[in-house]
């Protein structure tokens, strides 16, 4: 990006979480299964300060339900959260090839997530158990971020690319729960020199690391884990228009469901769409 060019992009996913696990100690409702679905869009804008720095603003919205298979409990039932989630404010220098012509781009980057109040605000594992909700759409937690983004041109027909991204919550939030930190890392392939259906194949592998969560100081048991996706799409440029649709697919998951070394047994399957639009507009002199 030039300095005073504006990066104007836009999100929509769906993932679809089909989780069961077996009967609990003490709980005589059986074994629990059910899907948990959500719709989030994510809107973006980009601004280059200079060649080699921009500032980028992220906000979430959406909507994210249960649809829960058994009879309604203090655990589960069907059920859902709409509204306004987390803001995002980053800031990026770029270190190498600017224009993005052949060789390597490197950006470091920064920043902090505000979140919304549309998140959980009772403590689900708090003795005597009544009824709760696991689930909202932000995590309710300030949060710091790091981030290192790698792509490489050349004249070989794959570009490749990384992302490695790390979040970590400053303190406890208003209802005492702290998420754990987060660690994201993607691997990106773009198939240059083929088109299908005129759009450019691209591919990923994505996985996602997660440390577990605290309630009142303590840990919540079904927090924490790594999970595995692989995901295709296509690219379609369309001169300062891009659009991308993409799918991904579960690879590999070791989730904590209920709670680890726990002997029920427990798992969750995910699957999920994308489609994102992105435009750059010039607001000055470059």
């Amino acid at each position: 990006m030039d300095k005073g060019e504006l990066l104007v992009g836009s999100n929509f996913s769906s993932q679809f979480i089909n989780w069961r696990h077996g009967p609990l100690p003490d709980d005589t409702t059986g074994a629990h299964d059910g899907n948990l679905n959500s719709n989030i869009g994510d809107f973006s804008l980009n601004y280059g300060l200079s060649e080699n720095w921009n500032i980028e603003t992220t906000m979430s919205f959406g909507i994210r339900g249960m649809d829960y298979f058994g009879r309604k409990t203090d655990h589960h039932r069907d059920e859902s959260k709409t509204g306004l989630g987390d803001i995002g404010l980053t800031l990026r220098y770029i270190s190498s090839n600017i224009s993005f012509g052949p060789g390597t781009r490197l950006f470091f980057g920064g920043g902090v997530i505000i979140p919304s109040n549309n998140t959980v605000k009772k403590n689900p594992f708090k003795i005597p158990i009544k009824e709760h909700t696991h689930f909202d759409i932000s995590e309710g937690a300030f949060k710091l971020v790091g981030e290192i983004q790698y792509f490489k041109r050349d004249t070989l027909p794959i570009v490749m690319g990384g992302i490695l991204r790390y979040s970590s919550a400053l303190t406890e939030n208003d209802y005492s729960f702290i998420p754990g930190y987060q660690l994201d890392a993607v691997a990106m392939f773009y198939w240059q020199t083929k088109q299908i259906f005129k759009g450019i194949p691209q591919f990923s592998l994505i996985g996602q690391k997660k440390g577990v969560d605290h309630w009142e100081g303590d840990v919540a048991p079904n927090s924490g884990g790594f999970i595995l996706q692989g995901a295709a799409g296509l690219m379609w440029n369309l001169g300062q228009q891009h659009f991308t649709l993409s799918v991904r697919v579960p690879l590999y998951q070791a989730l904590n469901m209920v709670n680890e070394g726990s002997p029920v047994d427990n798992d969750a399957d995910m699957w999920g769409f994308s489609f994102s639009y992105r435009t750059v507009l010039t607001l000055g002199d470059e």
